[in-house]
């Protein structure tokens, strides 16, 4: 079974200069719970079959494994720039220094900086102006400190980013209708002065349902953002297509979302 791939199309506008994707669970070798296309270093999986499987999403990026690099995500807001210092760090160094990130950004050529998911919010952006991409993982602690904005800014200081032309992507993640979270949650966004209502709907049962994804959408419009497309695949309810960690629990595979810039011969 050959590796199925999602992209977006306002990022394939810009096809000859930028490669990206978003995964889904089709054509690795995992097993089980993990079948088939498990790319999470992070989970319980057979750590042989994780690197066949990075492997061959390499191959069909046409990069070497090395140069598909993500994270030890953490529900945080720090963002980790990718350059060639730290390309040149052994992979133990490497490692270490990329814990604690959910987002990379970076602007090297024939390298992918991508974020895993299992139901959180994948976010990917491209500045055409200046070449620089960004990868990032916005879960609902991230998302409650605007982790697009935390990256966006990063992206100006570093690359002279105008977040007005940037192109966006947010990816698969569990949906509206089945993202229940407790009172709690909907506290910690009023706290920081967001429109609840917007994005909270009440259930019989005293929870709430989460629309995360128009949360996201919402704090990049904030940032005059407007070339934003929107995934509506629900990572919960596509068992046969997205891992979910809701769904499986501990034993849930990660999908990868990533995306490089081409280098130009």
């Amino acid at each position: 079974m050959n590796i199925e791939l999602i992209t977006f199309d306002n990022l394939n506008c810009f096809s000859e200069r930028i490669i990206h994707f978003s995964s889904t669970r089709f054509g690795g070798v995992s097993k089980k719970n993990y079948a088939s296309l498990n790319l999470g270093l992070y989970t319980n999986d057979d750590v042989d079959a994780v690197a066949k499987n990075r492997q061959l999403l390499a191959a069909k990026l046409g990069i070497d494994t090395s140069n598909l690099i993500n994270a030890h995500q953490t529900h945080g807001v720090q963002v980790k720039i990718v350059d060639s210092n730290m390309l040149n760090l052994s992979v133990s160094e490497r490692e270490s220094v990329l814990h604690g990130y959910d987002a990379l950004i970076t602007n090297l050529p024939d390298v992918c900086v991508a974020v895993t998911t299992a139901d959180c919010v994948p976010v990917l952006m491209y500045d055409f102006d200046n070449n620089a991409v960004a990868a990032v993982h916005s879960g609902w602690r991230s998302t409650l400190h605007n982790i697009v904005s935390v990256t966006v800014s990063n992206m100006q200081r570093h690359y002279n980013t105008n977040p007005e032309r940037l192109v966006v992507a947010i990816g698969p993640c569990i949906g509206k209708d089945v993202y229940e979270v407790g009172k709690e949650v909907v506290d910690e966004f009023a706290a920081k002065n967001f429109d609840t209502k917007q994005v909270f709907f009440p259930t019989l049962t005293g929870k709430y349902l989460f629309d995360i994804r128009k949360t996201v959408a919402m704090q990049l419009f904030e940032l005059n953002i407007s070339n934003i497309e929107i995934s509506s695949y629900c990572t919960f309810s596509n068992s046969d297509l997205f891992f979910s960690a809701r769904r499986q629990g501990i034993d849930s595979g990660r999908m990868l979302s990533g995306i490089m810039i081409k280098k130009i011969l």
